[in-house]
């Protein structure tokens, strides 16, 4: 299910380096090159798809990185057993955000993640996915599960920090009835009178 040793979304590593090394040094044009060719030798991959849309919106076009993302998502989703993996995953969900299209990514996870219950990194996945998309009440679910999946208190204080972040509003919002002036105001003035100001 997640990446195999030496192997990067069922790829060998040696080839894949290349192509983020061409993406980190912003040498898109090399990294298209490679990746390219790569495809052309991998046309089922969809991690590879992936690292072409990474690349493709990386120059600029939109459009394009769209399509190539959205094809890698159907790829991925048709022959999941054997490919879908954390790495293709994230790198999905890198191009969905900076194109915009959160609910892409958090579908990808989501969908993952119910083909593969039990597998932490893609929960975690999710989970951040939900974070990004300020899904309050689902990360709470998603870290509960967690929680219940490998007894770690951590996953306990994300759900009461999901909790918190669910009641939050409403206590902003009566405070600043009770008070003239707005809480982040009298938040201000209070950090400023203890520190002497």
């Amino acid at each position: 299910m997640a990446s195999k040793f030496g192997l990067a979304g069922g790829i060998p590593e040696r080839k894949v380096r290349p192509i983020w090394d061409a993406i980190d040094s912003r040498q898109f044009k090399n990294a298209l090159k490679l990746v390219t060719t790569l495809l052309s030798k991998n046309p089922n991959s969809p991690y590879v798809l992936a690292l072409k849309a990474l690349v493709v919106e990386r120059m600029g076009k939109l459009d394009e990185a769209f399509n190539v993302a959205v094809s890698a998502r159907d790829l991925l989703y048709a022959n999941e057993p054997l490919l879908m993996d954390d790495l293709t995953l994230s790198t999905l969900q890198i191009v969905f955000q900076r194109l915009d299209h959160m609910d892409l990514a958090t579908g990808c996870y989501e969908h993952a993640s119910s083909k593969y219950p039990s597998n932490l990194e893609l929960m975690m996945g999710l989970f951040n996915c939900y974070v990004r998309e300020y899904s309050f009440v689902k990360q709470q679910q998603t870290a509960i599960k967690m929680y219940k999946l490998v007894g770690e208190e951590r996953f306990l204080l994300w759900a009461v920090c999901s909790i918190q972040l669910q009641v939050l509003p409403t206590l902003i919002d009566n405070n600043a009835c009770q008070s003239p002036q707005p809480t982040s105001k009298l938040l201000l003035i209070a950090v400023a009178q203890q520190s002497g100001l």
